[in-house]
């Protein structure tokens, strides 16, 4: 190769180099999150700085947040919430003026409603919004956060419930007179009697409880059994009886 061609050659090459570094410069960077969108999906609450080791936020008590284009709702551990919200970059503001949030008024268990109120009150902030693939996480200013999924759960079999059981068993009859738990699903409701064990359940007298069960439907039941099958979950709660 002569002189002149491999100058010619070189400055070819430094060329095509540095329009290589000018392009890929110029691209965004792949983990930026200001383009990714919050809307039209669920994003279903998998983990909060006050959950309690090995404690579950699925199923009954949990929390799902979707945003629509110019309002946000949520179905909260026990009531469902609705406001404006707004997004600049990656920072995130929920709530109307003076961030105002309307919100139904039910009652549930008080692990469940303390559960609620700490969200709600993280919920009044603004926060910084990071994803991690199908994840979205809410980062509080003292670093706390939230971490939420996009992903369905996978099918379960049966339904969850929260309920609060008596620390006294009450008279029943079944076969033959007994004595059944108490139970109910609204705090101050009258209880109602249950027929049958809790599965996996260890009651104690003078202990009243908040757990949460799966519920089975029993194929072709005894005449003098339930059409429905309790089984243990997770204590939520246990106190004496105020």
């Amino acid at each position: 190769m002569t002189t002149q061609r491999f100058r010619t050659a070189l400055v070819f090459a430094v060329a095509l180099t540095l329009a290589g570094c000018a392009t890929t410069s110029s691209e965004p960077t792949p983990m930026s999150t200001r383009g990714k969108p919050l809307e039209g999906m669920d994003w279903r609450l998998v983990s909060a700085p006050d959950t309690r080791p090995g404690a579950t936020l699925s199923g009954a008590g949990a929390a799902t947040l979707r945003f629509e284009e110019d309002r946000f709702s949520m179905r909260g551990p026990c009531n469902r919430h609705t406001g404006a919200w707004s997004r600049n970059g990656d920072q995130l503001v929920l709530g109307g003026e003076g961030g105002a949030v309307a919100s139904t008024r039910m009652m549930c268990p008080p692990e469940i409603m303390t559960r609620e109120q700490a969200l709600m009150t993280a919920m009044a902030q603004p926060f910084t919004v990071e994803f991690e693939g199908p994840f979205l996480r809410l980062v509080a200013a003292d670093g706390s956060s939230w971490r939420f999924d996009s992903r369905d759960l996978p099918p379960a079999e049966g339904r969850e419930r929260i309920v609060q059981v008596a620390g006294q068993r009450a008279p029943c009859t079944g076969v033959a007179p007994t004595l059944c738990l108490q139970i109910r699903t609204q705090p101050g409701a009258a209880w109602q009697l249950h027929y049958g064990e809790i599965e996996g359940f260890d009651w104690q007298v003078g202990v009243e409880y908040v757990i949460r069960v799966r519920e089975y439907a029993v194929d072709n039941p005894p005449a003098d059994g339930s059409s429905l099958r309790w089984v243990l979950e997770e204590v939520l709660e246990r106190s004496p009886p105020g």
